[in-house]
């Protein structure tokens, strides 16, 4: 089905582009605050790490050029995305650490897939078929990772009651990109792409239960008021949102009057 794999191969492309641009209003948020508050690198992080394999992995598979434009993609965005955090995080050490750990990692895997394979003797002779598969997991792995990466801020919003720091957009543009691939997955007969985009729609449809349970509570209403405030009165630069206190809000409102 040619005709169907291409098209799917498109709206792939165009999937991925929605997902990879719904974070933009949480990465603006930290830009005008300059403190990225509870808001995780984790799921960005362990994006480049996922497109990065998923980039290797067709470069060594045969047609599978849709994919590789989508994580070049993915790649250059999420990049740009992490030194959002680099440039906003007061507190860097562990974020460090995640980055550091990173990029070991993923030149940890491409040397063994570029240049050990290549260079193991009997292995010598399906090449190709090894580099595809090895990549093939390690990009599955990540790829789970990704989609499961919110799970972290799920148990936030489970113990504020609150989706402040879930953002929608970027549950919408998951769920709408790991359908879509699933699909493809299924047309191309790749199990390295449709079993983690099966988990992903998965977990995706469990993040939006959860943002349903919680989108209306009087916590969600609450900080949302609150961020609102601070951005009409000018917070700007001075916190994260736990510290607008009170006195601090009469502070402002008294330069604005004056």
């Amino acid at each position: 089905m040619p005709n169907l794999e291409g098209f799917l191969g498109y709206l792939g492309i165009f999937g991925a582009c929605v997902l990879f641009s719904s974070p933009i209003p949480t990465m603006s948020r930290i830009i005008n605050t300059k403190s990225v508050e509870k808001f995780s690198p984790d799921p960005y992080i362990i994006s480049v790490i996922n497109c990065g394999s998923w980039v290797a992995y067709a470069i060594v598979t045969p047609d599978r050029q849709a994919p590789l434009i989508t994580n070049l993609i993915g790649t250059a965005v999420n990049i740009i995305y992490v030194l959002v955090f680099a440039f906003n995080n007061p507190i860097q050490p562990d974020f460090r650490r995640k980055v550091f750990g990173a990029s070991v990692f993923m030149a940890a895997v491409l040397t063994i897939v570029f240049l050990v394979i290549p260079n193991a003797g009997d292995w010598g002779k399906s090449d190709a078929k090894v580099e595809s598969s090895v990549l093939g997991t390690v990009s599955d792995v990540f790829n789970v990772l990704m989609y499961a990466g919110p799970l972290t801020i799920m148990s936030t919003v489970i113990k504020t009651k609150s989706v402040e720091y879930m953002p929608l957009a970027l549950t919408i543009g998951t769920s709408f990109c790991s359908f879509t691939w699933l699909w493809y997955g299924f047309v191309v007969k790749d199990p390295y792409i449709i079993i983690p985009n099966g988990g992903g729609a998965l977990l995706c449809v469990c993040q939006i239960i959860l943002y349903t349970t919680y989108c209306n509570t009087a916590e969600t209403k609450a900080a949302r008021e609150k961020y609102q405030e601070r951005k009409s009165l000018g917070r700007g630069s001075l916190g994260p949102l736990s510290q607008f206190n009170e006195d601090e809000k009469k502070e402002a409102t008294q330069k604005l009057i004056v």
